[in-house]
């Protein structure tokens, strides 16, 4: 069946958007007029490699960059790998969304309480994440009566845990002196003169539930009034997500993507600041280069990352995490130079734009012509 001129016309132009603006605007109307010529002459069909070849060429005129402009290529490389390490840590974040979800506070004070007692206001949080950027939550909490590893067993299960492993122990725990005692008002003796070890029960365990892992750890003194020492029951409860299938590939994926990203801003930006003038490109350029400048850091940062997501041993049988490089870093600076990149490069972004004379001196055609069959 032959299509109208009218609806080719519509295809073509449709097509066109592949190209960037300034070069649409100063070649479409020549561009969909030879392809109108040539869908006649082929007796009105428009064929799927002739679409795909200009979409091709639409899509390669959008990498070029200006000839003979050895910075905007040096400029294009570091906006790719900037936006390419924010990419890769977006594609991370995106990535952990698959994992299965984490308990809420309320359930973990819940599942506390319900283990060895007190109230949910005995239970300390401490959310973190691992060193992959994977979700962490750990739960602490101290009471005064001994625990019970039934009690605890019944909590999991109740809970929805599937206990793996449950161990009882009997362990000691170390009591340190003062080497300056403290003299009992009642008998007149030393107290605390020595170091001495305090007999408690120990229980470790592991248990798993959709997706999840919580490691507990129980330990459980009866008093003993010749150290000093009170009743007391300590239990610490570690809870994290495993990494799903699909966070390493989106982790590359976002890297990639904020890569290409990078270079097809930074390209789009190369000829609209060439059609500036002089004054306008110096100062343009240097507010980029402050931006680039501003950018070390925060991109440092987030490569160090990825190298940590990427190495991380998820055959680990326990969460871990290794320092951070922005511990190392004065507090404050890796967000102040974020925000200096940011108002540089809006400012550069604001007078290229207002400097811009005229789209009619596009980007060159595409050696080869963009529409040849």
């Amino acid at each position: 069946m032959t299509a109208s001129p009218v609806r080719l016309e519509r295809r073509y132009r449709r097509l066109l958007w592949a190209f960037p603006g300034p070069y649409r605007r100063r070649h479409g109307a020549e561009i969909v007029t030879t392809l109108l010529d040539m869908a006649e002459a082929g007796h009105g069909r428009q064929s799927a490699a002739q679409a795909l070849h200009l979409v091709a060429c639409g899509v390669r005129q959008r990498f070029r960059l200006p000839a003979g402009r050895p910075l905007a290529v040096v400029a294009a490389l570091l906006a790719a790998l900037a936006l390419g390490a924010l990419g890769g840590a977006a594609g991370n974040r995106l990535g952990w969304q698959t994992a299965a979800p984490m308990p809420s506070g309320d359930e973990m004070r819940a599942l506390a309480t319900a283990a060895v007692g007190g109230s949910p206001s005995d239970v300390d949080l401490y959310p973190w994440r691992t060193a992959a950027n994977g979700p962490v939550l750990d739960a602490g909490v101290t009471v005064a009566p001994a625990h019970s590893a039934d009690r605890v067993r019944d909590a999991l299960a109740a809970a929805g845990w599937r206990t793996t492993t449950f161990e009882e122990s009997t362990g000691r725990w170390i009591v340190r002196f003062d080497e300056h005692p403290d003299i009992d008002a009642a008998t007149g003796a030393r107290l605390l003169t020595k170091d001495a070890w305090v007999p408690v029960q120990e229980l470790r365990f592991r248990a798993t539930k959709g997706g999840l892992t919580l490691s507990g750890a129980g330990m459980s003194a009866a008093a003993d009034a010749r150290y000093g020492v009170v009743a007391e029951t300590r239990h610490n409860y570690t809870v994290w997500a495993g990494e799903t299938a699909a966070v390493r590939p989106l982790t590359v994926a976002g890297f990639l993507a904020g890569a290409v990203a990078g270079w097809l801003v930074a390209a789009a930006f190369a000829y609209r600041l060439r059609r500036g003038g002089r004054s306008r490109r110096r100062v343009t350029s240097a507010l980029v280069a402050t931006a680039f400048a501003a950018a070390v850091v925060p991109a440092y940062l987030l490569y160090n990352d990825l190298y940590r997501i990427w190495s991380y041993d998820t055959a680990n049988p326990n969460p871990y995490i290794v320092d951070g490089r922005a511990e190392q870093l004065p507090p404050g600076l890796a967000p102040g130079c974020v925000v200096a990149a940011l108002v540089a490069l809006a400012a550069a972004l604001l007078i290229a734009r207002r400097g811009a004379r005229t789209e009619s001196t596009g980007p060159e055609p595409v050696t080869g012509g963009a529409v040849s069959p």
